[in-house]
Parts: structure tokens; C-alpha cells; sequence
């Protein structure tokens, strides 16, 4: 199986490279642009197969997701440099999967910015929301901010300015209940007491969004939504709650049902656009890196990662494998929870 797996890996990285290959000399068309940085991430993500076999839903996310993009090249590049692109593993419009079930492809209109020097500072609309005064303890940069706990903090913040003060933070853990949610929020409230403007607390899991609940509110604007809504209108206004001065908050609405696949396009067209909006800091709750492709695949919008482990409750062994799969990231190192 794990033979068997490589070897499609390979494949598929010949497929990716010869993607990239066509791709970069049409680098100045936006559309183009947003399909190689694709290719780039997802190659990046399959590299990773030959030391860190994936888990069969890994695999298979990504199998869509170059189908997808193979798609979307055979719209964009003329006939006459390229043809037709040949689908991976010579599979015209489907592709398998290991039960056997044809993935079906489609292919959508991509809109992607032409660079920040070009663009003006992203509107945003702001909506104050209150939450819950009876927080977790373990909120100790909002519940007692003058504790030790809250201290630890503010040192992660000194350590994190140390490692070239990274702009846009993603705070990530090896598998699920691991504190990264606990952390983020955390770690977002003590930037924002460091910082001349603004931080922004993004969360990107739609597998298991935990922000709004955590602090007690209702995001006034879903983030899968207006992921959706700002890949085709990327000059529109952004909306954020306000649930400390200074500190916003562009979260998942947990009522609503998504599909658990985080767009890359999009994502890094909404940090593209969320770095022009004055904030000093995006803190990105991420997935859990070893339960999809997913943190992979967005990687290259975020400066850098802090992995959240739980004592007594985090194995080291998952723990090395995700920093693992993240491969060639920036990794700024572990943040232990009691």
C-alpha cells in the first residue's frame, strides 16, 4: 500500500511539473497566476508523500483538488500551445478513488488580485459583538490577564517578535482537542496589546469551527461565505466582529454546513486583501495538520506556524509528523497547555 502510494506520488508530481512548466511563463495573467500558485502548493503537499504516507482521505482530497486544476488549465491555455491538458494518470474527466467511486470535474471562473503595490487599502465593515463574561479559564488573556498563565503569553509574543516578528500567524495542532482554538485566541489577545493597530483572529477550520463558541457570539458574516462572495468581488468590504478594542474577529458560523475543503485560491486572496486593512497581525486558527491536506494547502499565505500541544494528552510522535507535513514551512515552534 505504501509502495503503491509513493509511486502515485510520483506521478503525480510529473503531473505538477509539467503544469508549473506551462504555467510560469504566463505568470502576468491574473487567472494563470492563481492556477500556478495552485500547482505549486499541491506539489508541494504530494512532495511530502515520499517521507510521510498520507491517510487515504489526504490522498484522496488531493487527487480532487488536481483534477480540479487540470480542469481549469484545459479552459485557460489556447489550443495552440497546449491542446487539451492531459488529466493525471491519463483519466480524461474522472478520476478513481481507492473505493472505486468516480470524482466528477468541473471548472470555475477564477478571479485573483494583480498584487498588493497595485491595490487600494481593503474596506472593512466592523460590527461590535459582545461575549460571554463567563469564559474558560484557560481564555487567560481576556479572563485574568494578569496572571501567569496570561505572562506565558506575552512571552510568545517576545519569543515570536524574535523569529523575524511574523505578520500573519497560523496556530495549528497535530490531531483534534489539542488547544489550538484556546491558543489562537490567546495568543491574538496578547498581539493586540504589542500592537499599534489592529489584530485580526481568522479562523479557517471549517471542519470543526470552534471560535464563535468558544468566546460566546455569532459572527456577523460567516468566513466560508465571504470566501466565496471575495474570490469574485476581491475589492469588496470585509466583515469582522469587534469582540475586544483593537481585536477583530472573521469566524466560521457554526449553525451553517460547509464542505470541509478549505479554497487555497481564495485563502490567499482574502490574506492578500486582509494585509491591506491596517491589521498588525492575522492569527489563523487552522485544522489540525495530520487529518487533512488542508493546512498544507494554504501554508504559503501564512508567515509561519505554532503548533499547540496538551500535557499528558499530546503524542510526540504526532506531533514530529506534523511538523513533517509541513514540510518546508516556516515552523516557530511548540506551545505546551496544562
Amino acid at each position: 500500500m505504501i509502495q503503491s502510494t509513493l509511486s502515485q506520488g510520483q506521478g503525480v508530481e510529473r503531473q505538477l511539473d509539467v503544469m508549473v512548466e506551462r504555467l510560469s511563463p504566463l505568470a502576468d495573467n491574473p487567472a494563470a497566476r492563481a492556477l500556478l500558485i495552485e500547482a505549486r502548493r499541491v506539489r508541494s503537499v504530494i512532495e511530502n508523500w515520499r517521507s510521510v504516507p498520507p491517510q487515504a482521505n489526504v490522498r484522496d482530497e488531493m487527487l480532487a483538488r488536481i483534477m480540479h486544476l487540470s480542469a481549469a488549465m484545459s479552459d485557460l491555455l489556447p489550443p495552440a500551445s497546449s491542446g487539451k491538458m492531459t488529466q493525471p494518470f491519463g483519466i480524461s474527466s474522472a478520476q478513481l478513488n481507492h473505493t472505486g467511486m468516480r470524482m466528477p470535474v468541473t471548472s470555475e471562473e477564477t478571479v485573483i488580485t494583480e498584487g498588493q503595490s497595485a491595490l487600494p487599502q481593503t474596506p472593512l465593515d466592523v460590527h461590535p459583538v459582545a461575549i460571554n463574561e463567563d469564559l474558560n479559564p484557560h481564555l487567560a488573556m481576556i479572563k485574568d490577564p494578569y496572571s501567569v498563565r496570561a505572562d506565558a503569553y506575552r512571552a510568545l509574543r517576545h519569543q515570536l517578535s524574535k523569529r523575524g516578528d511574523p505578520k500573519v500567524i497560523g496556530v495549528t495542532s497535530a490531531g483534534r482537542r489539542e488547544g489550538k482554538t484556546t491558543a489562537a485566541i490567546n495568543l491574538a489577545a496578547s498581539l493586540r496589546e504589542g500592537a499599534r493597530g489592529r489584530v485580526l483572529l481568522l479562523e479557517a477550520n471549517l471542519r470543526s469551527p470552534a471560535v464563535a463558541a468558544t468566546l460566546g457570539f455569532m459572527p456577523p458574516a460567516c468566513f466560508q461565505e465571504q470566501l466565496v462572495r471575495h474570490r469574485r468581488e476581491p475589492l469588496e468590504p470585509w466583515v469582522a466582529a469587534e469582540v475586544l478594542t483593537s481585536l477583530h474577529t472573521i469566524a466560521i458560523n457554526p449553525v451553517n454546513k460547509y464542505a470541509p475543503l478549505v479554497d487555497p485560491i481564495a485563502f490567499s486572496i482574502a490574506i492578500d486583501r486582509l494585509r491591506l486593512a491596517g491589521y498588525d497581525y492575522i492569527v489563523v486558527d487552522t485544522p489540525p495538520v495530520l487529518e487533512s491536506a488542508d493546512v498544507n494547502l494554504i501554508a504559503d499565505s501564512i508567515d509561519g506556524f505554532v503548533i499547540s500541544t496538551i500535557t499528558r494528552r499530546s503524542d510526540a510522535k504526532a506531533v514530529k509528523r506534523a511538523i513533517d507535513q509541513l514540510g518546508n514551512q516556516t515552523f516557530l515552534g511548540c506551545l505546551l497547555l496544562e
